[in-house]
């Protein structure tokens, strides 16, 4: 019985050492991210291929592609400033976000739902070039 109660109290102390897992990003509204990218030091990143990007983007983003060479790409940001990431769905900007968390990044962003939820789309940049 003693060691039975032992357990049950080492298994509760651990239980309660244990600290909730932090979120690797903060999800945003059209109207929530439209009003950060306004800021100066938010790194606007799009992580859709460079075809979509062309097709329409949001002022100031950066087009780093989630692929194989992601983390290198990351590593040219500055992780001291926010970071706010997005795709279509929002799909692959929670990858994104995870990968960013784990390369040091504090303050991370997302889009929620992607740009297929985007509010203003007339106000999306859209590349008439063929060729960058």
């Amino acid at each position: 019985m003693r060691s039975f109660l032992f357990f049950i109290s080492l298994c509760f102390l651990f239980l309660s050492s244990c600290e909730p897992k932090k979120p690797s990003s903060i999800l945003l509204t059209s109207e929530e991210m439209k009003e950060l990218i306004l800021l100066d030091s938010v790194q606007l990143i799009d992580v859709r291929s460079v075809e979509a990007f062309r097709e329409g983007h949001l002022k100031g983003a950066q087009n780093l592609i989630y692929d194989e060479d992601f983390i290198e790409k990351i590593n040219q940001l500055d992780k001291t400033k926010p970071v706010a990431v997005y795709c279509r769905t929002g799909r692959r900007s929670e990858k994104c976000s995870k990968i960013l968390k784990k390369a040091g990044f504090e303050q991370i962003y997302q889009l929620k739902d992607g740009l297929s939820q985007w509010k203003y789309k007339d106000e999306l940049i859209i590349d008439t070039l063929s060729q960058y």
